[in-house]
């Protein structure tokens, strides 16, 4: 029997690839040689196995030099967010295609913002082989969301401090005195500008000197200062130090190194004092002077601001006042008049009978007064009311409250003074009257003298028309006793007064 054997069969010799396919693997190498997008491709332990002429040119690392190597410690650094990095290395546990925007780092240290995908890629058999990333630059985008997110910052910002510089406004108009101008002011703006310690100076009556008025957030420094010791009133204008090339420090700042404005306040057309910021917390040396500079350029704007509103604020003030002192002051003596008197004294009477306090008064008028006039005319009469209201001011100091009831007629109110207390007083007031030596014309006017009658308040006086009418007759006696002397209410007859 024969038998043969089969000739096994020669396997067949691989398929050379098509002309076709041959021209896409080239167009395809073409595509990642010249694309400007960085692509990795990386084994399952994220190790390098290929990189594009892309990569080297986005993070200057050469293809060949980075074969094997991990890639996190390739391009991350100190500002790679730790979540976008823990994101790409859940997906490639996960065998998922993930895109993330993180910072990488180029060979020569530099950042750069890419937006990265990863995708696993898969052989013929499904099975996991390595994973690739694309690339690309966004560090332009990011800069310009940067920038639109700090300029959306600085706007808010600037709303938060329009808004509150226009509470402040509100507060600032609705001051009634210097005084409490000033509490608001000091409140204010350590509340709108934290970072400025500040004083706001005020000129002094004799335009010589400017007073320290208020001052906040731990202000040091002179309470009085020249006008020539500071740039910004000798130039006219706001003066900014700290930042600039050339600059010089003012006189009267104690620390030369600091940053700090000086803001004239400016009230009806006249310079009325100086608003001064120093930003002590700034040192050009350790911050940088760029960034002092940029601190300084933002807070100028709201530092001018509140020079306005403040001057503004002062000038209300100051008109309110002068309206004010002419309806309630005697024009040719100085002294309160009848109005702001009446008002007071109720006031007194008011809280006297709350807390249980002393308040008395004095009615006096100047002896023979018509003779003066009649004699000597009425310019002489008008010396003569205006020496005893100088006295008067000068005698009977705050919380005595002299006043010109008319014509000779004075009263002195006295809250706080028991009886005796203010008798003494009105009898030393009438023994400096009689001192008086008046000079008129080539001479010197007769001797002035003055009556005066004192109450305080009692049960039996409930209202001041009916103090002021005790007061009166015990001057009245005053006056029928001879004149030059004080009178109690208290000595008078039970049918003669009320105190």
């Amino acid at each position: 029997m024969r038998t043969s054997r089969t000739k096994p069969m020669a396997d067949k010799p691989p398929r050379s690839p098509s002309h076709a396919e041959t021209e896409q693997g080239r167009f395809a190498e073409l595509a990642l040689r010249h694309s400007l997008e960085a692509v990795l491709v990386t084994d399952v332990k994220n190790r390098v196995l290929w990189a594009n002429a892309g990569f080297e040119r986005m993070f200057g690392h050469s293809p060949k030099g980075i074969l094997g190597r991990e890639v996190s410690g390739l391009l991350d650094g100190p500002e790679t967010d730790p979540a976008a990095r823990a994101e790409l290395r859940r997906a490639m546990e996960n065998r998922a295609t993930v895109t993330v925007e993180i910072v990488h780092y180029r060979a020569d240290g530099t950042r750069i913002w890419v937006e990265k995908t990863l995708t696993p890629i898969f052989d013929e058999g499904g099975r996991h082989i390595s994973n690739m990333s694309i690339a690309r630059d966004i560090s332009r985008r990011r800069r310009l969301e940067d920038h639109t997110q700090s300029l959306m910052a600085d706007e808010e910002l600037r709303q938060g401090e329009r808004k509150l510089l226009s509470q402040v406004s509100e507060w600032l108009y609705s001051a009634k005195s210097m005084g409490e101008l000033l509490m608001v002011v000091s409140k204010s703006l350590e509340t709108l500008l934290p970072e400025a310690e500040g004083q706001l100076f005020i000129y002094a009556n004799s335009r010589d000197m400017l007073d320290l008025r208020a001052k906040w957030g731990g202000a040091g420094g002179p309470d009085h200062i020249e006008a020539d010791e500071c740039w910004s009133l000798r130039r006219g204008r706001a003066y900014a130090f700290g930042g600039r090339a050339i600059e010089f420090p003012c006189a009267h700042v104690t620390c030369q190194d600091t940053p700090y404005f000086c803001l004239p306040v400016i009230a009806q057309g006249d310079t009325i004092g100086l608003l001064h910021l120093a930003f002590t917390g700034l040192d050009p040396i350790s911050t940088g002077k760029g960034h002092v500079k940029e601190l300084l350029d933002r807070r100028w704007e709201l530092a001018l601001l509140c020079a306005e509103q403040i001057s503004l604020a002062v000038a209300n003030v100051q008109l309110r006042q002068e309206l004010l002192d002419q309806s309630v002051r005697d024009p040719l003596t100085g002294l309160w008049n009848r109005r702001w008197f009446l008002d007071a004294a109720l006031k007194e009477m008011k809280r006297a009978g709350r807390t249980g306090s002393d308040v008395s008064l004095v009615s006096l008028d100047v002896d023979h007064f018509k003779r003066f006039n009649d004699h000597h005319g009425h310019d002489a009469g008008d010396i003569v009311l205006r020496e005893v209201g100088a006295l008067m001011r000068q005698l009977m100091p705050h919380p005595l409250a002299p006043c010109r009831l008319g014509g000779e007629e004075f009263v002195i109110l006295c809250p706080g003074l028991t009886h005796d207390e203010t008798l003494a007083r009105a009898e030393s007031f009438r023994e400096a009257v009689a001192a008086l030596e008046v000079p008129y014309a080539q001479g010197m006017l007769p001797a002035i003298s003055i009556s005066a009658g004192v109450v305080s308040l009692s049960d039996g006086i409930s209202h001041v028309e009916d103090m002021l009418k005790s007061a009166d007759q015990a001057l009245y006696a005053a006056k029928a006793a001879g004149r030059n002397r004080v009178v109690s209410a208290h000595a008078l007859p039970r049918g003669g007064a009320n105190g």
